[in-house]
């Protein structure tokens, strides 16, 4: 990850530090979804599309904000009422000055009512995202060389409580892009997700 990203990282973290402490507080029940989160995250994404000859890793971070039907979809059983819609940005930087930002909306859908497992609980979801990644790439004498490609990223996840509405987050993603050429490329991502 580059100096900048870590700054980054380190100041979203300072920023996020009052809110954090605040849903810790709230008397939620951490098996139950919030009905607004807001979910900082890092991620390690290996893309190849239009500017990238190969598939190196380049470290972001990114943030996420959903909204679901809170505890109440949690009484239903369908896996559409328990569904929430958000959208995301992840910025990730790596060698040879590529730059990228994925941008766009997705909707998660948990896979059971309530979160499985004793003790070390999970909530696994499948979630489907809808969105942009435009990358960019020095290409010496002040010019980039940029790519704008339509993505569609299908993912697998869980969320696991941590306290109050604190909960760790991660995915596994398949983003598709959709360019000169079509290629799967996989992006992984770790955070929290606070709810409110």
């Amino acid at each position: 990850m580059s100096r900048f990203s870590t700054i980054a990282l380190g100041a979203a973290a300072l920023l996020c530090a009052p809110t954090l402490a605040h849903a810790q507080a709230a008397p939620s029940d951490p098996y139950n979804a919030s009905r607004f989160s807001v979910e900082p995250y890092l991620s390690e994404t290996w893309t190849k599309n239009d500017v990238t000859d190969k598939r190196n890793g380049t470290g972001g971070f990114g943030v996420r904000v959903m909204f679901g039907q809170s505890s109440a979809s949690r009484a239903l059983s369908t896996l559409f009422n328990r569904a929430r819609a958000g959208a995301f940005v992840t910025y990730a930087s790596g060698d040879n000055s590529l730059k990228q930002y994925n941008y766009g909306v997705q909707g998660d859908f948990p896979l059971f009512a309530t979160p499985a497992g004793a003790g070390f609980r999970l909530d696994p979801f499948v979630s489907l995202g809808i969105g942009a990644i435009h990358s960019s790439v020095d290409a010496g004498s002040g010019t980039n060389i940029t790519s704008n490609d339509f993505a569609l990223t299908p993912a697998v996840g869980t969320l696991i409580p941590i306290a109050g509405a604190v909960k760790f987050r991660g995915d596994l993603r398949d983003a598709i892009l959709f360019g000169n050429s079509t290629t799967n490329n996989f992006i992984a991502e770790g955070g929290i997700s606070i709810g409110f």
